[in-house]
C-alpha cells in the first residue's frame, strides 16, 4: 500500500465477493458485458472476473498508473478481451468516452494536499461530469465515483471500494443527495472490523443501479468474509435517510430512531445561538513554539511565556482546568508555556539563541511562518474563558478555563454571547441529547477517536439552562469523582431533559439508547481485522 498513491489493495475475499454478488443474482440477464477497472492495481478484481464464464463479457478494460502493479495484472495470462493499460486513469478519461455495463474497483485514496496542482485540476473536470459532486476536491476518489457515473450506462451498476467518510463527512451529504436522485437503488456494505487496519478509515462497499425492480436506499453491515461467502447479510431499507433528515452514519439506527434525533434536530437550539467558536493558535510548530519550564529558563523566556494547553489527554477526566491543574502540568516538565516573541527582546542573547535555533531546525520554511511579517510572531494568541478539543475518545471534552491557558489549534476557543455564561454552557452540554449528536455529527477514525470539524460542533443542538456558581462547583467535584461518564448524565439527564424539557424517561431512554449503539460502532470497528 502506498499513501501517496493511494493504493490499499483490495483482499482477494471482497473482490470475489463484490464480483460473485452481482452475477449470482443475474443483474445482467446472462448478456455479455463491457466492464471497466480504473485502478486495476495488481488485477485482484481481473482475477474474480476470470473466474466467470468467458462469453459474460463482451470486453474488460483496466487502468493503473503503477507500471509494476499492471506488469502483475498482466502476467495472470488473462483472455485477449481483457485489456490492461498503464495510464493516469483521470488523464485517460479525458480522451476516452467509452460507456460501461459494469464499473468495478477500489478507487485510490489520497487527500487533497498530496495532490499535485494537476491532479487537482482533472480532478475537478471529472466533478464537472456529474452535477452535484460540485467543484472542490477533498480527495481523489470522488472524482473517480464521479466519472463512473458519467460513463455507466443506462442499465448499469457501479461496484465501488470506498473509504466510510462517504457516510460521514460535509461533502458526503452532497454525493449521498447525487446518488439518490440518479440511480434507482442503492446498497451500502458496512464493516464490524477494520478491512484495511494499516490506515486511518474504515471501508464501505457501494454498489449503484441505474435500474432496479427494488428501489430505494439499503444498508447491511459485515462481521467476517464468512457473512460474505455465504451470504449471511440482510439488507434494510433506510426509508427516512432517503428524504437525507440525517447523514448517512445514522444507518445503524431504528427507523423511530432516526425520526426522533430529526424531530430533535429541529426543535433544539444549537451550540452558536449561545457562543462563538474559533480555533486556537495555530503556531506552525508546537515542538518549538510550546516550551517545557526548564526551556523557559534555561532561555530566560518566562517574560513572553504564557500557560498553553495542546493536548486533550492533559485534561482527561475534568471540565476545569484549574489554576493548580495547570501547575501540576508545569511541575511534571509537560510543554506547557506559549513562547509569544512578539515581546520577545532581541537585544537578549538568549532569545537570539533561541530564535537561530528555530533558524536552525528551518522552522522559518514552514508554509505558516512564510505568511507571517517575522516568522516568529505567532498571531492569535488571546486567552478563551472555555475550551473545546475536537477530538477525543470516550466523549467530548468542553472545559472552564479557570487558568486562563492559551489553547492550540487542536481546540476550539468559546466565546459567550450576551446574556449566557461558560459555566452554565458546560453544564448544559453534558447530557444523553447532545453526546448523542456529537456521536451522530461527527466522524471517526482509527483507534476509535471521534472529530467534530467546526461546523459540525457549531450545530450541535443544546438545552441551555442557567445554573449557579455553587451549582456548577458540585458538577465539577462529581466529574472528578465519577466512575464513568454514565454517573453524569443520569444526573444531568434529570434536569436538563426532564426537568426542563419536560422529556418523557422513555424519550430519554431512547436518546441513550441512540448514543449508544452509534459510540460502540465507532469504539469496537478499530479493535478487530477483517478476517
Amino acid at each position: 500500500m502506498s499513501k501517496k498513491s493511494g493504493s490499499y489493495y483490495t483482499p482477494t475475499s471482497l473482490a470475489n465477493f463484490m464480483v460473485k454478488y452481482l452475477f449470482d443474482n443475474e443483474y445482467f440477464s446472462n448478456k455479455a458485458i463491457s466492464v471497466l477497472e480504473p485502478s486495476c492495481g495488481d488485477g485482484v478484481f481481473l482475477s474474480a472476473l476470470n473466474e466467470l464464464p468467458l462469453g459474460s463479457f463482451d470486453n474488460v478494460d483496466a487502468i493503473d498508473s503503477d507500471l509494476v502493479a499492471v506488469d502483475k495484472a498482466k502476467s495472470l495470462k488473462l483472455p485477449e478481451l481483457y485489456k490492461i493499460y498503464h495510464a493516469d486513469y483521470l488523464e485517460w478519461n479525458l480522451i476516452n468516452h467509452k460507456c460501461y455495463d459494469l464499473i468495478i474497483g477500489n478507487p485510490p485514496y489520497i487527500s487533497k494536499k498530496l495532490l499535485s496542482q494537476k491532479q487537482k485540476e482533472n480532478c475537478r473536470k471529472a466533478h464537472e461530469k456529474t452535477p452535484g459532486f460540485g467543484s472542490e476536491v477533498n480527495n481523489i476518489w470522488t472524482s473517480f465515483l464521479s466519472d463512473a457515473i458519467y460513463r455507466v450506462n443506462d442499465k448499469g451498476i457501479i461496484s465501488f471500494v470506498l473509504p466510510a467518510e462517504i457516510l460521514k463527512v460535509k461533502f458526503g451529504v452532497r454525493i449521498q443527495k447525487t446518488l439518490l436522485n440518479l440511480f434507482k437503488r442503492v446498497e451500502i456494505f458496512t464493516f464490524s472490523s477494520n478491512v484495511f487496519p494499516n490506515i486511518e478509515q474504515d471501508t464501505v462497499i457501494l454498489f449503484l443501479y441505474k435500474e432496479h425492480v427494488s428501489e430505494g436506499l439499503y444498508f447491511t453491515t459485515i462481521n467476517s468474509s464468512t457473512c460474505l461467502i455465504n451470504n449471511r447479510f440482510i439488507l434494510k431499507r433506510k426509508r427516512s435517510l432517503e428524504k437525507q433528515k440525517l447523514k448517512w452514519s445514522a444507518y445503524p439506527l431504528f427507523e423511530y430512531q432516526i425520526a426522533h434525533v430529526h424531530k430533535i434536530k429541529k426543535s433544539i437550539p444549537q451550540i452558536t445561538d449561545y457562543c462563538e467558536t474559533i480555533p486556537g493558535i495555530v503556531t506552525a510548530a508546537n515542538s518549538y513554539f510550546i516550551a517545557s519550564q526548564s526551556t523557559v529558563d534555561e532561555y530566560d523566556l518566562s517574560s513572553i511565556s504564557q500557560p498553553i494547553i495542546q493536548k486533550g489527554m492533559y485534561v482527561n477526566g475534568c471540565v476545569k482546568l484549574s489554576k493548580s491543574k495547570m501547575g501540576r502540568l508545569i511541575n511534571e516538565g509537560k510543554p506547557s508555556f506559549f513562547l509569544d516573541f512578539s515581546k520577545a527582546d532581541l537585544s537578549n542573547p538568549r532569545h537570539k539563541k533561541y530564535l537561530k535555533s528555530g533558524i536552525e531546525q528551518r522552522i522559518p520554511e514552514r508554509y505558516k511562518c512564510t505568511l507571517r511579517e517575522n516568522w516568529y510572531e505567532v498571531p492569535g494568541a488571546w486567552v478563551a474563558e472555555g475550551f473545546f478539543f475536537k477530538r477525543c475518545h470516550d466523549y467530548p471534552k468542553l472545559i472552564f478555563n479557570e487558568a486562563l491557558a492559551l489553547v492550540t489549534d487542536a481546540s476550539y476557543r468559546i466565546k459567550m454571547k450576551n446574556g449566557f455564561d461558560i459555566k452554565s454552557l458546560i453544564f448544559s452540554f453534558y447530557n444523553s441529547m447532545t453526546l448523542a449528536f456529537a456521536e451522530l455529527q461527527g466522524r471517526y477514525y482509527g483507534g476509535g477517536v471521534l472529530e467534530l470539524t467546526p461546523s459540525e460542533f457549531k450545530s450541535l443542538p443544546i438545552p441551555y439552562i442557567k445554573i449557579t456558581d455553587e451549582l456548577f462547583d458540585e458538577f465539577v467535584a462529581r466529574f472528578h469523582d465519577k466512575t464513568s461518564i454514565e454517573d453524569i448524565l443520569e444526573f444531568n439527564d434529570e434536569i436538563i431533559l426532564k426537568q426542563e424539557l419536560d422529556m418523557p424517561h422513555s424519550e430519554i431512554a431512547s436518546l441513550k439508547k441512540v448514543r449508544d449503539i452509534l459510540l460502540d460502532r465507532r469504539l469496537n470497528i478499530s479493535k478487530s481485522q477483517f478476517t
